[in-house]
């Protein structure tokens, strides 16, 4: 049986607290990586354990480098990403490359509880690939 784990890549670690009160509140425990390359090294090694990820991209954090990394595999797990950056800019791109939501920071417990209930709980969650081209499909 699938662990719930959830896997958040932030360089600065500044959302760990909320993202590990919000697993906690949904009941999932929280794996943290600095980075994309430590991130896909985990994945590659406990791919089984992890439910989704939570993904901070920010200006120089490569995030959206690991977003079209992970768009290329073609079952998926849910990809939550946060941002310090404009909301709305970044949510078009980062729902392009096949994250299910995207929020802002300051990032509330609440809402981020919210987004992994909708998305990351087995039954309401999604089988997502790509179609040949590499463009995410959820069904």
């Amino acid at each position: 049986m699938k662990e719930k784990i959830i896997l958040l890549v932030d360089a600065d670690a500044d959302c760990a607290g909320i993202v590990l009160e919000a697993g906690a509140r949904t009941g999932h425990g929280v794996r943290v990586s600095r980075d994309g390359p430590e991130a896909l090294g985990f994945l590659n090694r406990e791919f089984n354990r992890i439910d989704s990820l939570i993904v901070d991209v920010e200006t120089g954090s490569r995030g959206m480098a690991l977003l079209a990394a992970l768009c290329a595999l073609w079952h998926r797990l849910p990809v939550i990403v946060v941002t310090a950056l404009e909301e709305n800019h970044v949510k078009p791109m980062v729902l392009r490359h096949g994250a299910v939501a995207c929020l802002g920071k300051p990032l509330s417990i609440e809402r981020l509880r919210r987004v992994i209930d909708r998305f990351v709980r087995p039954e309401n969650a999604q089988e997502i690939s790509c179609d040949p081209w590499g463009t995410p499909v959820r069904r």
